[in-house]
């Protein structure tokens, strides 16, 4: 049985599925998780449909008068394609109800429905960005992406609609020739597949004329195959220079905001019976027991009002998933904080504290936690459980998946400045103690 709490989303993902005529025990392709198994599969002979995972274009960078924020998230949508043929089906990675296929608010798949679309090309792009953010470092990483373009809807002919723009695959390196290699291995393959012209920096290339694209060297391994319900409820991509994984199946803050409320109301109906024995003490003469009491009722009403406070903040929440870890130049945090609309905060810091640096990181792995497991980042400062999943296979790819986004923010070369002086302070402490 699925949990209580993801039931309602694997619903909707069933629900989307179906639509575009498969069901969860599909496999599923996600080209933003895992681009080099991506690459494989859409490179292999055969003439079956592909389910692929891809995601939307996003807004601008969100700022309040406190902080800036990352661009407001949107869920993946998924892509049904068929070799030799340029028509595709898009579908929101989940749909509400049970009738004719709609998807709720937030949703990307064109008018929020499972759609019939033209692929017209695709394109791939590259920019530059920092190494690692720190002032002393002048490098630059290369980053590549992939997009899909799609003709505007049958429906929207006529009326000016733009194409749209999916975000297939992208990769972030020093290396500029090895993140275009990994890019590139999944774009060639997927336009020949729909018989539309490829562009890059080195121009455009006719469907007919698409060179193969060889993965780089060395080349990454795939992970493990996953079925679409396997793949749906976690998904990592760029939000502005940030890459992100999120959990789509969780409410964010928005889930614990009826508990909150309680508490909060709870706290306050205490406090209020405390009120009024403080003001019968006073009435009666007995200053002890109403200084007593009335201390009591003030921390009570001071934490009624922070648990409302907290409800009131929560109930806004507007994303459809919270964020399990942001990947930025040089450093990571896990459970980083958000704005109401979902967006990350830009500050280095989230609710386990301040951001750690990629250079700290000794390895991403996959630990047993009773029946479930973890994708646990072992740093210098110790693990850190980042996801807990049922499945194991899951956890093993998004443990690639992350390990993969830590390389790409790792400042090169030896041990940090703050590395080098605990390991001083520790080998002191060592000979002091012997």
């Amino acid at each position: 049985m699925p949990e209580p709490s993801t039931a309602a989303f694997d619903a909707g993902v069933a629900h989307a599925l179906r639509s575009l005529g498969a069901d969860g025990s599909a496999p599923a392709l996600d080209p933003l998780g895992d681009p080099a198994g991506a690459a494989r599969a859409l490179s292999a002979a055969g003439g079956a449909p592909l389910l692929l995972r891809v995601a939307p274009e996003l807004g601008a960078l969100e700022r309040d008068k406190e902080a800036a924020f990352g661009p407001a998230p949107r869920d993946p949508v998924w892509l049904r394609i068929e070799r030799g043929a340029s028509a595709v089906q898009l579908a929101p990675l989940r749909l509400a109800g049970s009738g004719p296929a709609r998807a709720s608010a937030g949703d990307a798949a064109g008018a929020g429905e499972a759609e019939a679309r033209d692929a017209v090309r695709v394109e791939v792009i590259a920019a530059q960005r920092p190494c690692c953010g720190a002032a002393s470092c002048t490098r630059e990483r290369t980053y590549v992406a992939a997009w899909l373009a799609l003709a505007a809807p049958a429906s929207s002919a006529g009326r000016g609609a733009a194409e749209q723009r999916l975000l297939v695959a992208e990769a972030q390196d020093l290396e500029a020739a090895r993140a275009e290699a990994l890019v590139e291995a999944v774009a060639a393959p997927l336009a020949v597949a729909l018989r539309v012209p490829l562009e890059t920096a080195r121009g455009t290339e006719p469907p007919d004329a698409i060179a193969p694209r060889p993965l780089p060297e060395p080349a990454p391994e795939p992970a493990p195959a996953l079925s679409a319900a396997a793949l749906s409820r976690f998904a990592i991509r760029s939000e502005g220079e940030l890459f992100v994984l999120r959990d789509h199946a969780s409410h964010g803050p928005r889930g614990s905001a009826t508990r909150n409320a309680l508490i909060g109301g709870s706290l306050l109906f205490v406090a209020l019976a405390l009120w009024i024995q403080v003001m019968r003490s006073v009435a009666a003469g007995d200053s002890g027991i109403a200084i007593g009491v009335g201390s009591g009722a003030a921390l009570l009403s001071l934490a009624g009002y922070a648990f409302l406070g907290v409800a009131r903040f929560s109930s806004r929440y507007a994303a459809r998933s919270a964020p399990v870890a942001s990947f930025r130049p040089g450093c990571f945090v896990v459970a980083p904080w958000v704005s109401r609309t979902g967006a990350i905060d830009l500050r280095p810091e989230g609710r386990l504290g301040a951001a750690i640096s990629a250079g700290e990181v000794h390895g991403v792995h996959v630990q047993p936690r009773g029946d479930r497991f973890a994708v646990e980042i072992d740093t210098d400062h110790g693990p850190i459980d980042a996801l807990l999943t049922g499945r194991e296979d899951v956890a093993r790819y998004w443990r690639d998946a992350m390990d993969r986004a830590v390389a790409s923010v790792r400042h090169p070369g030896g041990p940090s400045a703050r590395q080098r002086l605990r390991a001083r302070s520790q080998t002191q402490q060592a000979a002091a103690a012997g």
